[in-house]
This record gives structure tokens, C-alpha cells and sequence, in this order.
């Protein structure tokens, strides 16, 4: 949240305690006053700023009446009083802003002059006299780092007389009500009096007497010790009057307004009092001594709602034009319009944080309003006639009233949460106690109802008009006698049921006892069936492990039992090979021999062919010759490729007859190795083979110790189902007969607690009486 302090040159941040008596000057001795000794100095170092064509911050020093009328903050001057003015902290520099800004203090002379002037009254003149401030009747003022939960025993009130003020008083409208923040109190206004009533037993513990006329509005202080009460007489007057919730006495009245007061409340600090009503203009006022301190007049019908913000940083107030404002409390200064709602404002509540306000409204809706920008963050439909009043609670939820006769709570997010038995009329307040354990309303009609919170039961109803002290003794004997006499002729009903309700709950704990039992064996079959699932599947993995492994095992002994035939088959090729290559090598011989034949019988024409050609005659013959010996050659060179063809043939034979005999040599070799690895895959897939039979067996065992698990799980199920409708049956047995002893132990001990009550009121009554006796004698006693 944003801070809501005001910015300005001077803060009006001085105590509204109890005044302090201004200091007159000593006799003889020559006076300090404004016009000679203390305007020269504003005049000098003020003036710049605080004049009257800039009145910085709407201080100006320029003359007296503007010095003590002080600025947009409030006074800056308390008369004899310099501790507590304003203005001399900030020429000191002990408080912000400090005077003059940004620069040293002024001299030292002219500070103990400005003090010894406030100091002997703050004369105007030298005729001037000294005015002195009414001595407040009590301190009020609480220190802030105090305010919320007293650090004793929360007030309550202490022997208050409960005789009505107005024992005639017929009921009506009951438009007040509020609970102490912090005790089981609860205060309803009545016509010219306050009924102050305990909320642990709804015992009237006080009247306050109120003859300024009708009650409109009852605050309790944040610390409870105090009870604002406004009103007054329609037309005529009106006030706000402080009482002291121990003792009853009037510690402060303020306002003397000209008709009733029907909006107050006080500060968390106690003070300031903030009242309005038909006179449409909001009125603050200092509690200590009941001086006015500042006036709001932008409203424009009649003031409805106030209500301070607990942190005491602003106050909000509402008027019958739905206008709705937020104030800084200080000095009164506009710090949010609210706007949306198109009724009445009827009541507002601040949420403890002071982040959140609530409104309700003539329209029917609550409205929840953040205070940084002032913008609604909730809407709430409460009653659409019309909302009548709320509350907030501790908790953020909200209680609310409304013309649909309902009372009403909320959770904080707006959801409602109960809707109790409406009123014979319009609902007009709301309160809730200090712990939130119960709801308070009223009506038009005069009744005040007390429900619990919790469940929405009515806890009571309260009277707006008791009546006179004998009377109610007189009606509380003759109830007493009445509710004694039926408390005892309950109380003998009640042992045969308590019998009963005795062998009930017996049963019950026996069929606990057997179902829990079964629970727990069914728990450990589950356990069981969960375990041995575990194991089987465990063993069925190792099943299909060993049956791969065995399925790998087959196929390396059918690869080596290969391998080992193609060894010994390796042997006898190899055999049958180098013979075949000693035989190709033999044909070679007979190749190459017919090559060599062939080309010795030709060597013969190709001589003569050449020795032809040399011999020739003529170019015919030469020609002819030289043909021949082409021809031999050519066929010299075919046989000459042919001998090499014989001779690489029988080379290349000769190489397959050497490398078949190292093949035939190689080849037994092969087959031992072969023969080994045959028989060593033929061990391992016995072994796997038996270990699949193994795994197998073991998994048959796990699968059969699995089913009987799950047969004693559901056996123990079907038990625990059996048990659990006969533990069911004893539950039920137990609940009617607690039932039917509740039927009558309660009214029994309602009738008897109505009855110590009873006694209690008498016993109370009587000393009230026998006080208000003792008072009448001596009254007489010092009469002449």
C-alpha cells in the first residue's frame, strides 16, 4: 500500500493528550510577543515562503492570526506548550521537513526566543494576555505502539447497576450494536440507554444511561476499554459520548450538533472523535478537552458511516446520496472518492490491515475497496432489498445484515458461508464477538438474536428493554422453579439410556477391535500376495533367461558339430585334390613335348623360306619367296606361343600339385580343434537345457505359493467386508443409542444448566438490589 502521510512543509504531528497549562510570563518581567520580538525573525527567514501571496503548505507567518491558525497540516503553535509545537521541532531540525530546507538551522538566540514566546502563551502584543487551555478531564491518547489486544485483563464492566433507565420502554428498532474487540461483551442501543450484555452466558452486566435521547451508533475503541455512543433527538440535538466500559462513567462528551448524530466513531488512538448526520458535514474532535479540530463539508446529504481506519491513517465516511470518501485523519485532507454504488451508503468496515474498506448499501451490494488507487476489488450481492450493516472479521470474512430479514456471513473471497433463520423484520445491525465463535443481529421489530458461528444455531435472544430489577427477580424465582423441576424429572430418565448407550459403545469397541484385527491379517496377505508376486515374476525373467541361454547353447553346437564336419570333410577333398593336380601336372609333360616337336619341324621351311628369298632371281621370285617367309614366320611365332602357353601350364600345375600336398598336409589339423569344440557346446547345452528344467520347476513352486496368497488375501477381504457391516451395525446401535440418551441428557443438562443460571441471575440481582438499598439509606440517612 502506498504511504498515505501528507507531504507537506509543515506536519501537524503534535500529541492531542491532555493538555499542558500555558506558562504565564513572571511577573515583572517583560514580555515576548509576536508583533515585537518574533515577527522580525518569520519575517527574515520565513517570509520567502510563508507569506501571504505564498503561503507554502497554507502557512503564513506573515501575521499572527495566519501563524496560529497554522497550515494544510493543522496548528503549528500549542500555546505554553513548546514541546508539542510543530513549528519549533522544525526550526530545531528534531522533526521533518526540516526549517529552512536544505540549509543550517538559524542561530540558537533566535530559537530560545521563538521557545520562550510559545512559552509565556504566544502573546499577539505586549496587551495581550495569556490564554489558558481547559485541562482535559482524563488521558486518552494511547501510545500507537499500544494500540490493538491491552496487555491485561480486557475491560469488563465492574458492578454496574443493571436497573433500566427506561424501565418503560417498549421495543423498537434496534439500529446499534457492536462487540468488544477483545471480551465477551456485547452493547445494544435501546431508547436513552446501553445494555451491555455477556456473551459467554448473555447475562446483562450493565445499563448505561443515555437521556440525550435514541442510540444511532455504539463503537467499542480498538482496545475496548472505551464505548462511543451517538445519537440524540431528531431536529433537536445531538452528541458522542465517551464511557469508560469498567466503571460506566462519562469520561468525554463532544459535538453539540442540532440534530441526532447518527455516524461516530473514534480513533485507534483515541484521540479523535469523527461524528456527522442530517447536518451533512463531518466533525473531528479532541477527545482530551473536546475542542474542534477540523470540519469536512464536500458531503451532500446526510452523513451515514464513519469510521476510522485501524491503523489511524484515514477515515472513511458515507451519506444517504451514496457518496463515499476517504480522508486523511490527520487533517481531514480528501484522499479517494470511491464511487459505484447507486444506494444509500448504510454502514462501512475497515479490514485490520487498513488495506481493504467495506461498504454496504441501499442497493443491495458490499463492496470491498483497495486503498492504493481506490478501486472496487469485490462485489458481493448480499441483499438485494438492501444491506443494512456489516462487519469485517479477524479473518477477512465479513457478517452482514440486510432488508431481506437474513443475517448473513461471508468467507474472504466473498463465498458465503451461512445464512441463518431470518427475522420477523428488516435486520438493521450486525456484530460479531470478540473470539468470532457468534453472531449478533437485530431487527426492526426490537429482537436481538446471538447464533453460533460455527453451525448457525440460535445461542440466544436477547431483550432491548429488561425489566426493572424486582421484576426480573420475581420472574427468575418462578423460572427457577420451573426449570429445577424439570432438570430433575429428565435426570431420572437418564440411567436406563446411559445403561444402553454403555453396552452400545461395549459392542461397538469389540466389533472395532475384531475389524481392525482383520484389517490388519488383510493387510499382511496383501503383503504377502505382493512379495511372492515379486518372486514369480523374478522367476519367471530367469525362466525366459535360461531359455534364451539355452536356445544361444543349440545354436553354437549345431555351428561346431558344422564346423567339425567340414574339418574331416576338408581331409579326404584335400586328397582327392593333389591327386587331381599330380594328373594335370603329368598332361603338361605331353603338352609341352608336342610344343617343342612341333616347333623343331618347322624350324625346317622356315629356313628354306628364308634361304629362298636370298637365293631369288627376280623381283617375282624375290616377291614370292619373301610371301613364303611371311607365312613361316607367322607360324613360327604361333608355334612360339604355343610352347610358352605348355610351359606356363605346366608351371602353374606344378604350383597347384605343391599347394594341394600343403592342403592335404593342413587339413587334419582342423579336425581335433573341431571335434573339441563340438563337444564343449554339446556339454553346455545339457547344462543349459537342465537349467531351463530347474528354473521351470522353481516358477511351477512360486506360481502355487502365489495362488494360495491370493486365496488367503481374499478370504481376509471377504472377513474384513463380513466385520466391517457387523462393526457397522455396532456403530449405528451406538449412534441411536447415544442418540436417544442425547435426547435427553441434553435438554436435561440445558434445564440444568438453565437452572444454575438462574441461580447465578438471582444471586446477582440480589446484591444488586441489596447495593441499591444500602444506597437509598444513606441518601436518607444524610438527608435533613
Amino acid at each position: 500500500m502506498r504511504s498515505r502521510i501528507p507531504s507537506l512543509p509543515l506536519l501537524a504531528l503534535f500529541a492531542l493528550g491532555a493538555a499542558v497549562p500555558a506558562a504565564r510570563a513572571e511577573d515583572g518581567a517583560a514580555k515576548i510577543t509576536f508583533m515585537d520580538q518574533v515577527s522580525p525573525i518569520f519575517r527574515n527567514r520565513c517570509g520567502s515562503c510563508h507569506n501571504p501571496d505564498k503561503a507554502k503548505g497554507g502557512l503564513n507567518l506573515e501575521t499572527f492570526g495566519g501563524t496560529m491558525q497554522g497550515g494544510g497540516s493543522g496548528a503549528v503553535i500549542e500555546p505554553g506548550d513548546p514541546d508539542s509545537s510543530t513549528l519549533l521541532a522544525v526550526i530545531l531540525h528534531t522533526e521533518e521537513p526540516k526549517m529552512p530546507p536544505n540549509s543550517a538551522r538559524i542561530p540558537d538566540a533566535e530559537i530560545e526566543l521563538i521557545k520562550k514566546w510559545i512559552e509565556g502563551g504566544a502573546l499577539e502584543s505586549s496587551g495581550s494576555k495569556v490564554a489558558a487551555k481547559a485541562k482535559p478531564k482524563m488521558e486518552l491518547k494511547l501510545d500507537p505502539s499500544a494500540l490493538g489486544k491491552p496487555a491485561g485483563e480486557p475491560a469488563m464492566p465492574e458492578n454496574l447497576a443493571t436497573q433500566p433507565f427506561t424501565p418503560e420502554a417498549r421495543p423498537g428498532a434496534v439500529v446499534a450494536l457492536a462487540a468488544s474487540p477483545w471480551a465477551p461483551l456485547l452493547a445494544v442501543g435501546g431508547h436513552k440507554q446501553v445494555l451491555l450484555y455477556r456473551t459467554t452466558d448473555h447475562h446483562l452486566m450493565g445499563v448505561l444511561p443515555f437521556p440525550e435521547g435514541t442510540i444511532h451508533v455504539l463503537k467499542f475503541s480498538r482496545g475496548g476499554d472505551l464505548l462511543l455512543v451517538g445519537g440524540g433527538r431528531g431536529g433537536d440535538s445531538g452528541l458522542a459520548v465517551g464511557f469508560n466500559v469498567k466503571t460506566g462513567e462519562r469520561v468525554f462528551e463532544v459535538g453539540r450538533e442540532y440534530d441526532a448524530v447518527l455516524a461516530a466513531d473514534v480513533s485507534p488512538d483515541q484521540s479523535q472523535v469523527a461524528l456527522g448526520g442530517p447536518g451533512r458535514i463531518v466533525r473531528v474532535y479532541n477527545t482530551a478537552d473536546g475542542s474542534p479540530l477540523f470540519e469536512i463539508k464536500k458531503h451532500t446529504e446526510w452523513i451515514t458511516a464513519i469510521e476510522f481506519s485501524p491503523d489511524g491513517v484515514l477515515l472513511a465516511t458515507g451519506d444517504r446520496n451514496n457518496g463515499l470518501l476517504v480522508w486523511e485523519a490527520e487533517t481531514g485532507r480528501e484522499y479517494l472518492e470511491l464511487r459505484g454504488h447507486t444506494g444509500s451508503i448504510t454502514d462501512l468496515s475497515w479490514r485490520l490491515d487498513s488495506n481493504v474498506l467495506a461498504s454496504s448499501s441501499e442497493d443491495g451490494t458490499v463492496k470491498l475497496w483497495e486503498m492504493n488507487e481506490g478501486k472496487a476489488i469485490k462485489n458481493i450481492p448480499a441483499h438485494p432489498p438492501g444491506v443494512a450493516a456489516l462487519q469485517f472479521a479477524k479473518d477477512g470474512g465479513l457478517a452482514t445484515a440486510g432488508r431481506d430479514r437474513m443475517v448473513r456471513t461471508w468467507d474472504a473471497n466473498g463465498g458465503k458461508k451461512l445464512e441463518l433463520e431470518p427475522f420477523g423484520d428488516l435486520a438493521l445491525a450486525v456484530a460479531l464477538t470478540h473470539d468470532e465463535a457468534a453472531v449478533a443481529g437485530t431487527d426492526w421489530s426490537g429482537a436481538i438474536r446471538v447464533w453460533d458461528a460455527k453451525d448457525g444455531h440460535r445461542l440466544a435472544s436477547l431483550t432491548p428493554a429488561p425489566a426493572p430489577i424486582a421484576v426480573r427477580i420475581d420472574q427468575s424465582e418462578k423460572e427457577l422453579a420451573v426449570a429445577t423441576a424439570e432438570a430433575e424429572a429428565l435426570a431420572k430418565e437418564l440411567p436406563p439410556l446411559q445403561a444402553a448407550a454403555g453396552t452400545a459403545a461395549e459392542a461397538q469397541a469389540k466389533a472395532q477391535e475384531a475389524f481392525t484385527a482383520a484389517e490388519q491379517a488383510s493387510a499382511t496377505q496383501t503383503a504377502l500376495v505382493a512379495e511372492r508376486e515379486v518372486v514369480v515374476n523374478a522367476r519367471a525373467a530367469a525362466v525366459q533367461d535360461a531359455a534364451a541361454t539355452a536356445n544361444a547353447a543349440e545354436q553354437l553346437a549345431a555351428q561346431a558339430r558344422e564346423a567339425q564336419a567340414a574339418a574331416e570333410k576338408a581331409v579326404v577333398d584335400s586328397d582327392a585334390a593333389e591327386k587331381a593336380a599330380l594328373a594335370a601336372l603329368e598332361a603338361t609333360k605331353s603338352a609341352v613335348a608336342q610344343a617343342l616337336a612341333d616347333k623343331a619341324a618347322h624350324d625346317l621351311p622356315l629356313a628354306a623360306a628364308a634361304e629362298a628369298l636370298a637365293n631369288a632371281a627376280d623381283p617375282d621370285a624375290a616377291t614370292k619367296a619373301a610371301e613364303e617367309l611371311g607365312r613361316q614366320t607367322q607360324r613360327a611365332n604361333e608355334l612360339i606361343q604355343a610352347l610358352t602357353a605348355a610351359g606356363a601350364g605346366r608351371s602353374a600345375a606344378a604350383a597347384s600339385v605343391k599347394q594341394a600336398a600343403a592342403a592335404k598336409a593342413a587339413a587334419p589339423e582342423a579336425v581335433p580343434p573341431a571335434q573339441l569344440r563340438a563337444k564343449a557346446a554339446g556339454i553346455g547345452l545339457t547344462a543349459a537345457a537342465e537349467a531351463v528344467k530347474r528354473l521351470e520347476a522353481e516358477k511351477a513352486e512360486s506360481d502355487k505359493a502365489l495362488a494360495e496368497a491370493h486365496a488367503a488375501s481374499q478370504a481376509a477381504t471377504a472377513l474384513v467386508a463380513d466385520l466391517k457391516g457387523k462393526l457397522d451395525q455396532a456403530i449405528a446401535g451406538k449412534a441411536a443409542a447415544d442418540k436417544a440418551l442425547a435426547d435427553k441428557a441434553n435438554p436435561a443438562a440445558a434445564a440444568q444448566a438453565r437452572a444454575q443460571a438462574l441461580k447465578t441471575e438471582l444471586e446477582l440481582l440480589g446484591q444488586e438490589k441489596e447495593r441499591a438499598g444500602h444506597a437509598k439509606d444513606g441518601l436518607a440517612a444524610a438527608t435533613p
